[in-house]
């Protein structure tokens, strides 16, 4: 990267407890001096972990990383329910803890494995009928949250410790961890709260790469380096300006495509059949 000035970049944060997704993005924004940010993929102000950062243009890219699949480490304390159904809420009911086993764990593992259902918190920020979700919680009301289909894939049972439960699990985007630690607790008869949640991947992003400050320059990626998970396609000067004004170009990939220029900066994002490429989205102009 020539300089962190430019005209689209994104960040990768390992966000800290305590903080809210938009407030994180905020302050590495400041850092870098942008006055337009966004994120992909919101983390509970408890959670920490992977926050991809995307600024000036970058914010364009959005739904092209959101739609990557993340990864999350966290715990299940068994015997409570809570109406966060994390542990940082109100304890609604508690239960006994009767003696449980790995088996036992990997058998309900085994049915939240793949398409499943869940039922979106009270606490969230869907909006149920014009308000969030989590107002109406905190005026003590009982929100219609909906019901969604999610995918979840290469869970690990981490430990067991007593009425303590730790896990990983790759899951799409939009799953609630915290459904995910209710709804296993209720099929272990015990009930359950989340708690530590945090996100260690989102696609080809890894927490590795990230930064607890704002100020990294290692943290800090060209927007061409945000779609890494996509194919590419090299774009010469005449396909560029084609590009520039929304034109389709001729091109070989397949699905999303990334197409640069010959210095490998993005340009845009396109829908490719084999032989035509469709901007989806052009990063270049105003």
């Amino acid at each position: 990267m020539t300089s962190p000035r430019m005209t689209g970049a994104a960040y990768l944060l390992d966000k800290s407890a305590g903080i809210y997704s938009r407030r994180a993005a905020q302050r590495v924004a400041k850092q870098w001096g942008y006055r337009k940010y966004g994120h992909a993929g919101t983390l509970d102000p408890d959670a920490t972990g992977l926050l991809i950062v995307l600024l000036g243009r970058a914010t364009r890219l959005s739904r092209f990383v959101t739609s990557s699949g993340k990864t999350y480490s966290f715990g299940i304390k068994l015997g409570i329910r809570t109406d966060t159904d994390d542990t940082g809420g109100t304890i609604l009911e508690t239960k006994p803890v009767p003696p449980i086993t790995e088996e036992d764990i990997l058998k309900v593992i085994c049915r939240y494995t793949g398409s499943i259902t869940q039922k979106v918190p009270d606490y969230s920020a869907v909006r149920v009928d014009g308000s969030r979700a989590y107002t109406l919680a905190r005026k003590g009301l009982k929100p219609s949250t909906p019901v969604k289909e999610v995918f979840t894939e290469n869970w690990r049972l981490e430990k067991l410790l007593g009425s303590e439960i730790l896990l990983s699990v790759t899951v799409s985007s939009g799953t609630y961890i915290r459904a995910l630690a209710r709804d296993i607790g209720n099929e272990l008869g015990t009930g359950g709260a989340a708690f530590d949640i945090r996100r260690t991947s989102i696609g080809a992003f890894s927490i590795e790469e990230a930064s607890k400050d704002t100020r990294s320059i290692s943290s800090l990626l060209t927007m061409s380096d945000v779609l890494r998970d996509y194919s590419k396609e090299v774009l010469d000067e005449e396909k560029c300006l084609t590009v520039s004004h929304g034109g389709n170009v001729s091109g070989v990939e397949v699905g999303t495509v990334a197409l640069l220029d010959e210095d490998n900066n993005l340009l845009a994002v396109a829908e490719g059949d084999g032989s035509i490429l469709k901007p989806l989205c052009v990063l270049t102009g105003s």
